[in-house]
């Protein structure tokens, strides 16, 4: 628009006025017409700025998203590939472990016994005999739905578990019972084959809802463990130690996950009598 308006007046801007007044109006006439045109070059230049934020409002707020994305995933740890919602465990900050909630729900005890406490006997045939039995304890006052009972289990252990559990047969190896108790209201359970899983560090026996409206709670459970007879069956050698076979017990939240550094002392732990199970 700029260049048709010089071009319009390109000849009488090279020619002198003869007459002052109507130079004067002429001026005057242009200098309005001017403005007009600024006006109207200033609405034009506007309305191109606005179609062109248009243009490029949705690839710039894509990339501002994704720049935020990128800087949050910097910021909290997160790993190329992973999803957004995944906490790397080796860069959570202390500060960041003490907001996550401690998914045991009571103050826990384990006491182990059986006679494969101080190892395991070998008999003549080569089988194996001995069974350990575990007896955990535990009080709280918490409110809780829906709860598991967790055992970390040593990691020369975790072989023979794998192995318990890809055959599916976990009540020929394991059984026992529990209650949650507040006073008036008793909850007794007995562990079946579906109550038992393993992720390969963690034995998970579902206790299910233990909702309780008032009052503290005191959980009793007894699980025997016929560890002769599976490490015969599974053919497994299981590898000395250095910390007595350490194993950590606790009732959990069901939908919390597995943290033994958040459960903290809130876990029952308790060794065996030996370092070396297959050697008594």
């Amino acid at each position: 628009m700029y260049k048709g308006f010089k071009k319009y007046f390109s000849n009488g801007a090279d020619r002198k006025a003869s007459n002052y007044s109507v130079a004067k109006r002429n001026r005057r006439w242009i200098l309005g017409s001017a403005v007009m045109l600024a006006m109207f070059g200033a609405g034009g230049v506007q309305s191109h700025a606005f179609a062109k934020a248009a243009t490029v409002s949705a690839p710039r707020t894509e990339t501002a998203v994704k720049v935020a994305e990128g800087a949050n995933a910097q910021r909290y740890g997160l790993s190329q590939g992973a999803s957004t919602k995944t906490l790397d465990k080796e860069k959570t900050s202390p500060t960041q472990k003490n907001n996550l909630a401690n998914p045991a729900v009571e103050k826990g005890n384990l006491k182990i016994t059986g006679g494969a406490y101080y190892g395991l006997f070998k008999n003549g045939d080569g089988t194996y005999s001995g069974g350990l039995q575990f007896n955990y304890s535990g009080s709280g006052s918490n409110k809780f739905d829906f709860v598991n009972l967790v055992i970390r289990v040593p990691e020369p252990l975790r072989g023979l578990f794998k192995k318990i559990s890809e055959s599916g047969h976990w009540t020929k190896y394991f059984n026992g019972n529990g209650s949650i108790n507040n006073g008036p209201l008793d909850m007794l359970w007995t562990y079946k084959n579906e109550d038992f899983s393993y992720d390969g560090t963690n034995l998970i026996l579902n206790v299910g809802d233990a909702t309780m409206e008032y009052g503290s709670k005191t959980t009793t459970a007894f699980l025997n463990f016929n560890l002769g007879q599976a490490v015969t069956d599974f053919d497994e050698e299981i590898p000395d130690t250095t910390d007595y076979y350490l194993f950590k017990m606790a009732l959990v939240d069901s939908e919390s996950p597995i943290d033994w550094d958040l459960i903290g002392d809130y876990a029952g732990s308790a060794g065996l009598g030996t370092n070396h199970i297959m050697h008594h």
